[in-house]
């Protein structure tokens, strides 16, 4: 088997601290405080057996109060692999969206519950997909995310879900996503050390997709929908202000017309981030 591309991955949710960062693949909760700008960048890749889809991308976020975060993310592609719509696994759309937390508990020392709610625009990057999606005309759409958790000095609980939409034009229409997320994380007592050292939490993370039908000619392509089951793990490294990230996808459950697209096998992600505290919240 040949993996041509190791992939540097945005992380779905963005960063608030350094015990807020969360998984690579799932939706997590954290937004940054306010004052705090959040920079992540790397590249993406899906490897499947009709080719490599890989997305090089960057995510910049500012917060504006200490519970709404802005965020734009800007990816560029290479490479090609006939795959299924994907969102949890990134994408080659421009995004730029809003996040709200609605809800902030903190039930004991180091311990809290958190929800956290987003909604943004698609837009549609210079890149053609692929395969069956190729001659499909790429209209702008709207996204929106949610998910909810639970999070200790050494354990993390989050569930997560996300859909994405793209409107009929030119007589075509892009299939719509929904996705799905389970995240478990551990901080073992033996890793978990202070801010000028590096600290270090694993997870397990379950990710799911169903795509609609793709339109072309304003017909449904019959056996088009695609539904995907993901599981792997991942690992966190913390050093002040930088994190580090890395994980591995397999799938334990696919449903894709071989028709339409290839089997994709495999999702690898390394994720680099860096936050840039406000003078507010060194402060505090």
């Amino acid at each position: 088997m040949k993996l041509a591309v190791f992939l540097l991955a945005l992380a779905l949710a963005a960063t608030a601290a350094a015990a807020d960062h969360g998984p690579v693949f799932g939706y997590a909760t954290p937004v940054n405080s306010q004052g705090e700008w959040s920079f992540d960048t790397g590249l993406i890749a899906r490897y499947g057996s009709r080719g490599t889809a890989s997305t090089s991308a960057s995510q910049l976020g500012y917060g504006f109060t200490p519970h709404i975060t802005a965020y734009t993310f800007l990816p560029a592609t290479f490479g090609s692999g006939n795959l299924p719509e994907t969102r949890i696994a990134g994408g080659d759309e421009y995004d730029a969206n809003v996040a709200w937390r609605f809800l902030h508990s903190v039930k004991s020392v180091g311990r809290r519950v958190e929800s956290t709610a987003s909604v943004g625009i698609v837009v549609p990057g210079p890149q053609q997909d692929d395969g069956v999606l190729h001659n499909l005309h790429r209209a702008p759409g709207v996204s929106s995310t949610i998910a909810s958790g639970s999070a200790s000095r050494s354990q993390y609980l989050w569930l997560g879900g996300g859909y994405t939409y793209f409107p009929e034009s030119h007589n075509t229409q892009r299939p719509s996503t929904a996705s799905w997320s389970a995240v478990y994380g551990y901080r073992p007592a033996s890793l978990r050390r202070g801010y000028d050292q590096w600290d270090y939490r694993g997870f397990a993370e379950l990710t799911g997709e169903h795509t609609t039908s793709v339109r072309t000619a304003g017909i449904e392509l019959a056996h088009s929908t695609t539904t995907s089951l993901w599981l792997g793990p991942s690992v966190l490294a913390i050093y002040k202000n930088v994190a580090i990230e890395g994980g591995v996808q397999a799938p334990i459950y696919r449903d894709a017309s071989s028709a339409f697209y290839g089997r994709e096998r495999l999702r690898i992600a390394i994720n680099i981030s860096y936050l840039k505290y406000s003078a507010r919240t060194a402060a505090h």
